[in-house]
């Protein structure tokens, strides 16, 4: 039997390959209690075919002097099927959806992996990642 493949429309064929994270800086006193953006995210990359949102999380900073760590960030997980389209999509969707400066795109180019960073007006493209 060969690779599962879904010819459908609607960005959720189980053959893709690539994978993409978007991480969202959490900035006081802005709420996105409903996550919103993510549900924008996903209907941004399944109108172009290209994708959908596999979920979301948010993650913790640093501890402060107290030894308590806040959230950070929120991380959107993105199944894919192509990353030059998808960076392209998401950077102008990202934008129109009013992220904060500093948002980035993960993804990997053969095993190189990279980021492009939201600096308003325009984004920092393939900055290479540790």
């Amino acid at each position: 039997m060969g690779p599962l493949t879904d010819s459908s429309s609607d960005g959720t064929a189980y053959g893709r390959r690539e994978f993409l994270v978007v991480k969202i800086p959490v900035v006081e006193n802005v709420d996105d209690r409903w996550h919103q953006r993510e549900e924008r995210i996903d209907e941004a990359l399944r109108a172009r075919g290209l994708g959908s949102v596999l979920g979301w999380g948010d993650s913790l900073g640093e501890p402060t002097s107290r030894g308590r760590r806040r959230v950070a960030f929120t991380r959107v997980d993105i199944d894919i099927s192509d990353i030059a389209a998808g960076r392209s999509l998401l950077q102008s969707a990202l934008a129109a959806i009013g992220v904060p400066p500093g948002t980035e795109i993960h993804y990997s180019i053969g095993r190189v992996r990279y980021a492009d960073i939201y600096a308003p007006p325009e984004w920092l493209l393939e900055r290479p990642q540790d």
